[in-house]
């Protein structure tokens, strides 16, 4: 198309209040690859898909043989020439092999923001895959911060009301355990099919904002109950002091660990993997750090490693209460 039609039916689309995607591979596609929402920069030259792994395999095979061949011409010739007719006569051979494996971009990627290695507008897809992922990937770290923050709000009020508080090794522990969650559920990767269905746009959506204040009813009831469950072992004190040392108490352990596998519930619950997503078993990483945040809650919950508690400042709560913890969780 020439320019002006190019840029005429994209701004016509955007004056319709439609998102624009333009793929173009030319000079003259320059002004409506920069007028469109999306632009992709297709190479003309290039395959249309990607190439199978044999066709790879023997493309490389000849690279290779092209290298030997200009190697062994560069020897059988290397005797008869002078130092300079050498260098020349390399830097020349040199020349030819990366014109061949370099890939020649034109004018389009300068303009674009996107640039395809082939041909085919099937990219376009990829982008919107990529771009899905990244979305709901968002969403979801907004809804677990979300959901921490209230957990970690009101457990540290429990602990306020009795002049209670977590040690540095505890808080420590808690940073580690987690950041290795925060870190592998933003690698997630997309599926290699196109969803029919649109994720939300935004986190403020009925659906949203309904799993995020149901889902804190549920960690607000489990909270309410253990602490209960603690001050019928444990009463509250007459008088407080919040300035005095930490010191470990059953009401610490038992809100740390609650506290701890409750925010790790967020993670395993709010990830939304397919169809947007590898889902959460494919995702090896997080699928293996929350398993071992939560055996090495369970641990600490029923004192099967009694120096790794008391290294945490962690006390070893009674078998009933064990029990109770757990099946709650």
């Amino acid at each position: 198309s020439t320019q002006s039609t190019g840029e005429l039916a994209i701004t016509t689309f955007k004056s319709l209040g439609l998102v624009t995607v333009m793929c173009g591979d030319g000079t003259n596609d320059v002004g409506a690859l920069k007028h469109a929402d999306v632009g992709v920069a297709i190479i003309s030259n290039a395959p249309e898909v990607k190439p199978e792994k044999k066709e790879l395999e023997r493309k490389e095979k000849e690279k290779s043989e092209k290298k030997m061949a200009i190697l062994q011409e560069f020897r059988e010739i290397n005797q008869k020439r002078t130092l300079q007719e050498r260098q020349k006569l390399l830097e020349e051979k040199l020349k030819e092999l990366q014109e061949d494996t370099m890939v020649k971009l034109g004018d389009a990627s300068i303009a674009s923001p996107f640039t395809s290695k082939y041909s085919s507008v099937k990219c376009v897809c990829s982008i919107i895959r990529q771009g899905r992922c990244t979305l709901v990937t968002t969403l979801q770290m907004f809804k677990i911060l979300a959901l921490n923050a209230l957990i970690i709000a009101y457990c540290q009020s429990a602990l306020y009301l009795d002049g209670v508080k977590f040690s540095d090794g505890q808080a420590t522990l808690q940073g580690l355990l987690l950041a290795g969650c925060f870190l592998f559920i933003s690698r997630s990767k997309p599926l290699d099919k196109l969803s029919k269905t649109r994720p939300h746009a935004n986190i403020f959506n009925l659906y949203t904002i309904s799993t995020v204040l149901l889902q804190f009813a549920v960690h607000l009831y489990t909270i309410i109950r253990l602490v209960d469950a603690v001050h019928a072992i444990e009463p509250r004190k007459a008088s407080i002091d919040l300035d005095a040392e930490f010191s470990p108490t059953l009401l610490n352990t038992i809100v740390y660990i609650v506290s701890v596998t409750l925010q790790l519930n967020t993670f395993i619950i709010n990830y939304r993997g397919h169809p947007y997503m590898e889902s959460l078993r494919e995702n090896k990483p997080l699928c293996y750090s929350a398993i071992f945040t939560a055996v090495f809650m369970t641990i600490l919950t029923f004192g099967l490693m009694p120096d790794v508690s008391s290294e945490f400042s962690l006390l070893i709560p009674p078998d009933h209460l064990k029990q109770e913890v757990f099946t709650t969780l």
